[in-house]
């Protein structure tokens, strides 16, 4: 029994194994092993892959593709007689995989972990697991992308680089630190909207306004050929400049020669899109320019010349392009299968991955009740798994229930945001204060979010995940929940930190006034830096090592003070005015210690 990873793209997909210590890319039945995401019907037979490309021209009525950007959300496609999901389209797409890994491996697999963008929120991964409960496959765990790219653009033992991963209809940056044997995801922000097929659009609109082509009044097969002329122009300016674009629409040819320069310009508005994605990721990370090592570029669309030229202008550090582009994310899965299954070659990395946006419910807003504010629960770059909880209470006493909400996004207002899921929990009448509630997310490492609301009055707890329809649907608690809470709890404890601020609240009772304040004044700024940090593994090692030297130098003090006391039952009559000293040393010296960092923790 087999376990295989897939690379589930909205233009194409990808099928790898990890068997005799390496990655190994399984071909389709064509020997090829990008198997395009598209489904056409045919005699009542549902095809996927290179035929049904070639079908959205000659059959576009009963061909769909890009279906991905639909996951989550109730759209169906008509092909046929029937309509379709996104997720049941994708389960085709992942059935066509598995026939022909089955095939290639010559054993049946048993089970598939698939590769999603990291800014799927929590309907678009259920969506994604429940196209391989459609099929009977086993989807136990989900990979962001860009953090499958890392584990394969991982070189170094220490390196901080970006990840840009541009796919055909998806854009994922993520800021990744490396240091010993682990893989640390930072940061992540991308656009689920913006890839290859945007180009695509940008030079086909191009081409009928040069020819004063009426878009709209073009038939779905004229469309679907203008599309594939334009995304045939879009890969032959991945080698010249220049490439002409012809068509023939109802028995009248058309043409028109565009150039990368001209693709650069019609592109503008996506090319900003590009920075906006770049700019969050780097900021939400915590690094600076001079942190970061290098840019490398993953996924189909990092082929074009104007996205290289563009990046490049645009950034301070290298721009690198990985070998197998196309091919990097799924190769970074296949190293992950090896990790997963404890394989000796891979069984020693650690990657940590991180929930890319924030998770929030909704408060009564004091000043506008009319605008009701998003308290933040776990908040965006958190690493998995996470838990946390919050208490709140009933706007009104006397009220018999509470309304439930869950939304994902950073903005202030609870309607700003994105909803996720809603539903009401039965509480007790109580007219005499305020009933109060325990409401916890808890995320998992596939980024699967289950919602626990106690009653703090009565204990009685009730457990939800992110159901359709924007709903919560209640579920039974199971260990899954309590095992996300344990790790959680490991993961934010850290034995270094929490022994340091023990010895400053040791070393503090010891010193002077003036001393108590400085050494008061300089924990306070380190606790912040390091709460700051969130998941930045290495500038909180380096905070935490920061703050043992400024112990130090304030321990070196209170010893002193402590030791000179009594000299044989007499007073040391230099004791004063070492000690003096002391104290007019400790602001210099504890200067040096704060600097020491080469301003990485400003």
């Amino acid at each position: 029994m087999a376990v295989i990873g897939i690379d589930l793209g909205t233009t194409n997909s990808i099928a790898v194994v990890f068997r005799n210590g390496e990655v190994e890319m399984i071909p389709n039945s064509f020997g090829e092993y990008l198997t395009p995401s598209v489904v056409t019907i045919e005699n009542k037979e549902l095809i996927v892959g290179k035929i049904a490309k070639q079908k959205l021209v000659t059959n576009p009525e009963n061909t769909t593709s890009l279906f991905k950007r639909d996951m989550g959300t109730n759209k169906t496609i008509k092909l046929g007689k029937n309509k379709y999901l996104p997720q049941e389209l994708s389960a085709l797409v992942l059935k066509q995989l598995i026939n022909d890994a089955e095939k290639y491996l010559n054993e049946k697999v048993e089970e598939v972990v698939i590769s999603v963008p990291a800014y799927f929120n929590a309907k678009q991964r259920r969506a994604t697991k429940l196209a391989g409960e459609i099929i009977g496959v086993k989807v136990d765990r989900l990979i962001n992308e860009p953090s499958a790219a890392a584990i394969a653009c991982h070189e170094e033992e220490f390196e901080t680089f970006v990840v840009f991963d541009f796919g055909g209809g998806t854009l994922d940056v993520s800021v990744v630190d490396c240091f010993e044997n682990v893989v640390s995801i930072c940061s992540i922000a991308g656009n689920n909207q913006l890839g290859g097929i945007d180009f695509d659009k940008a030079i086909a609109m191009h081409f009928c306004q040069q020819n004063k082509i009426d878009y709209n009044s073009l038939l779905r097969a004229e469309k679907e050929s203008l599309f594939l002329a334009a995304e045939r122009v879009k890969i032959a300016l991945q080698d010249n400049e220049e490439a002409t674009m012809s068509l023939s629409i109802r028995g009248k040819l058309y043409s028109v020669k565009i150039t990368n320069e001209i693709l650069s310009l019609i592109s503008k508005p996506i090319l900003d899109e590009i920075r906006e994605v770049i700019r969050r990721a780097v900021k939400d990370s915590g690094f600076v320019p001079s942190d970061i090592d290098r840019m490398i570029m993953v996924g189909g669309s990092s082929y074009m010349p104007i996205v290289r030229d563009y990046l490049e202008k645009l950034l301070k550090i290298p721009v690198e392009s990985a070998e197998d582009i196309d091919y990097m994310v799924a190769m970074g899965l296949g190293k992950y299968l090896g990790i997963k299954q404890r394989c000796s070659e891979v069984k020693d990395l650690v990657v940590t991955d991180i929930c890319p946006f924030s998770l929030s419910t909704p408060i009564v807003n004091e000043s506008d009740s009319s605008k009701p504010l998003a308290k933040v629960i776990i908040p965006k770059n958190t690493v998995l798994p996470s838990s946390r909880t919050v208490t709140l209470q009933a706007y009104r006493r006397g009220q018999n229930n509470i309304s439930i909400s869950v939304y994902q996004g950073e903005e202030m207002y609870e309607n700003d945001n994105i909803l996720l899921g809603h539903t009401k929990v039965k509480i007790p009448r109580n007219y005499k204060e305020n009933e109060q509630f325990n409401i916890t997310y808890s995320y998992d490492i596939n980024s699967m979010l289950y919602v626990e609301v106690e009653i703090i009055s009565t204990g009685e707890k009730s457990v939800f995940i992110i159901g359709d329809d924007k709903k919560l649907e209640s579920i039974k608690e199971g260990n899954q929940l309590n095992a996300i809470k344990e790790i959680s709890i490991k993961l934010n404890s850290n034995p270094e930190y929490e022994a340091c601020i023990e010895r400053a609240r040791r070393i503090y009772k010891e010193l002077s006034p003036e001393l108590k304040r400085m050494l008061q004044e300089r924990m306070e700024s380190l606790e912040i830096m390091y709460k700051d940090c969130v998941n930045n593994i290495q500038k909180k090692r380096a905070i935490v090592e920061e703050m043992e030297r400024l112990l130090d130098v304030f321990d070196s003090i209170s010893e002193f003070n402590e030791s000179d006391i009594f000299s044989d039952f007499g007073i040391d009559d230099n004791s004063i005015e070492d000690k003096d000293i002391e104290e007019k040393d400790i602001k210099e010296k504890d200067i040096k210690i704060i600097d020491g960092t080469g301003g990485r923790l400003s």
